[in-house]
């Protein structure tokens, strides 16, 4: 009877340890995790506080705040439209150790054709839109900025292939796919905001 009772309490024993290191395992991965979440949390905030910092010259600038009045990809404007595809530039570049500040200023001024373009009639000799503003905007950005090569390169061919001269720098091969993704997220984002506000109207009646 003695053996039994401490063969139960070795066990006893070897499962409170167990259960005790289990519950250290857990601590520490719980922690480890908690404080990866932390540092990726703070260097977020400090990539978004450089990236203001980068383009706080520009996007104040009033020509680049008249963006503003026109709209771009359903509910969103030119300049809400430029500053994604500026912050998305940036964040790319910055990881793959490319020029991220030409990014963030060639990103916030590639739509920089002033001007509303839904119903746009081009003029004699223009071809459409989309064949046409990033010309434009050039021409605005070069009017209003200092710009070196590689951000007119940006500019200018940020709707390759639909501009069919090729990108030169990395960087605008980047801006070719923010641009597209920013587009396609401001597309949808009006969509599932229909449909979320439909079903919400539905479940009230």
């Amino acid at each position: 009877m003695q053996t039994k009772v401490s063969n139960n309490s070795k066990r006893y024993i070897y499962r409170k340890n167990a259960l005790g290191r289990d519950k250290s395992v857990m601590g520490h991965m719980t922690g480890a995790v908690k404080n990866y979440i932390k540092q990726k949390n703070e260097q977020r905030r400090l990539t978004a506080k450089e990236y203001r910092k980068t383009v706080r010259p520009i996007a104040t600038k009033p020509v680049v705040q008249s963006m503003k009045k026109f709209n771009h990809h359903s509910q969103t404007s030119c300049f809400k439209h430029s500053v994604h595809v500026s912050y998305m530039n940036y964040i790319v570049c910055k990881k793959l150790g490319l020029d991220d500040n030409a990014a963030a200023k060639a990103g916030l001024l590639h739509d920089l054709f002033l001007y509303d373009w839904h119903g746009h009639k081009p003029e004699k000799g223009e071809r459409m839109h989309g064949f046409e503003h990033p010309n434009k905007a050039l021409k605005n950005a070069h009017d209003n900025f200092s710009l070196t090569k590689k951000e007119g390169d940006m500019i200018t061919k940020h709707m390759f292939p639909l501009t069919l001269t090729p990108p030169s720098y990395k960087e605008t091969y980047v801006i070719v796919m923010t641009d597209k993704l920013c587009s396609v997220g401001e597309v949808l984002d009006k969509y599932f905001r229909k449909k979320y506000k439909n079903k919400k109207t539905n479940k009230i009646n």
